[in-house]
């Protein structure tokens, strides 16, 4: 498998000519932006509310990381995928030439003056959706002033996910804002709707319930795993790392003290095993199905935590490190009863311990969490409504 520096410079060799070929007699293109596929994920529910409203439209996505393009390049919610070319002159005038867009929605945070104001001198409307920004972002230092004034000029509508975000760009003299929420909500809701079930799982855990740690670091994130599941030998821990390398799930194996397997090499004997290791991509937000409670990781030394919306969709109590970043939803999960932010290992194991030792405990946190999800629903349609109106 090519590294991903390997990917990044690869994927871009003689890309221009694809893009230029298969634009060629295309129209009503809308461009989509993301960095990685995780911000692309915020995108997704806003493309099928356009869809279904402006079915004549066509989706090109372009992404900065392999992490995008390898995951979404054959994924039909759009019609072409591409690495963003690199942001020069040259680049820019001949991309915007081959593909046309007619709108333009960037992901969170992936900002290239070139293209912005490229964009802005050809009078195509773009549009930033999902949009975080606390104060001490170099936007809004001296550094910075290049992107705020392109922010303010270049963008037909910031389209942020809280009031503390608009707050700050309000603050910063901006007036094209807006404040919507996190268009996720919709897809997490529609996913846990869904029916769905894995066989090697369920041949692992056997009807019962389990627990659950999704998109863990090799830090902190899998230190609280491991000192769980060796504390409680009884019950079943379902792990899904991050980035799954080999050295993370070495240590994962060594260190757990009971039977481990990983899902592709589970054999007739799975059932046996107190932890499974999934690593293979694609499926988490599904298995969040199979938890009576969650981690999810990345709280701790990776800037804040993955998609906690994802297992709290499913009406479960969830968890994860002390370190939320911009994240929109740690801290109003934790107001609404819903999740429990643990500074480390011993707190971690304590809170498990009050789950099993509590049911009503944890029977309220799902509930709770269920409901905080419920009531976000919407946001979708509402963010595809100001792109087209």
């Amino acid at each position: 498998m090519k590294s991903k520096a390997l990917q990044f410079i690869a994927g871009r060799m003689g890309q221009m000519k694809r893009i230029e070929a298969a634009c060629k007699g295309v129209d009503n293109i809308i461009w989509v932006h993301s960095a990685s596929y995780g911000e692309f994920e915020e995108a997704r529910p806003v493309i099928a509310a356009i869809r279904a409203r402006y079915p004549r439209y066509k989706f090109l996505a372009t992404f900065f990381s392999p992490s995008g393009y390898e995951y979404l390049k054959d994924d039909p919610v759009v019609d072409f995928v591409f690495y963003l070319p690199l942001d020069t002159p040259w680049n820019v005038r001949r991309f915007l030439d081959a593909v046309r867009p007619v709108r333009v929605i960037v992901s969170i945070s992936d900002y290239w003056l070139g293209y912005l104001h490229e964009l802005r001198r050809r009078g195509i409307p773009a549009y930033l959706i999902s949009a975080r920004f606390v104060q001490e972002m170099i936007y809004f230092k001296p550094l910075g002033k290049p992107y705020l004034n392109a922010f303010k000029t270049c963008f037909t509508k910031i389209i942020v996910n809280s009031e503390s975000s608009y707050k700050v760009l309000e603050a910063n003299g901006l007036t094209n804002i807006a404040q919507a929420g996190d268009p996720r909500m919709d897809r997490v809701n529609a996913i846990a709707a869904m029916p769905w079930s894995d066989a090697i799982v369920d041949e692992w855990s056997e009807g019962k319930k389990v627990f659950v740690a999704g998109s863990t670091l090799p830090d902190e994130d899998d230190e609280c795993i491991i000192a769980a599941a060796n504390a409680n030998p009884d019950d079943k821990f379902l792990v899904i790392p991050h980035e799954q390398g080999k050295s993370q799930l070495s240590h994962l194996q060594s260190a757990i003290k009971g039977k481990t397997v990983l899902y592709t090499e589970a054999g007739d004997d799975v059932r046996r095993a107190q932890v499974l290791i999934v690593d293979t991509v694609g499926m988490l937000s599904k298995l969040y199905r199979y938890g009576f409670a969650a981690f999810v990781g990345s709280g701790f030394g990776g800037g804040s935590p993955h998609s906690v919306i994802e297992p709290a969709a499913y009406g479960i109590p969830v968890s994860f490190g002390p370190i939320f970043g911009v994240q929109l939803h740690c801290e109003k999960m934790i107001a609404a009863g819903a999740a429990k932010a643990v500074g480390g290992r011993d707190e971690f194991c304590a809170w498990y311990k009050q789950l099993k030792d509590h049911p009503d405990y944890c029977r309220a946190m799902g509930e709770a969490a269920a409901r905080y999800c419920s009531g976000q629903s919407g946001v979708a349609n509402a963010i595809a409504e100001m792109v087209m109106g």
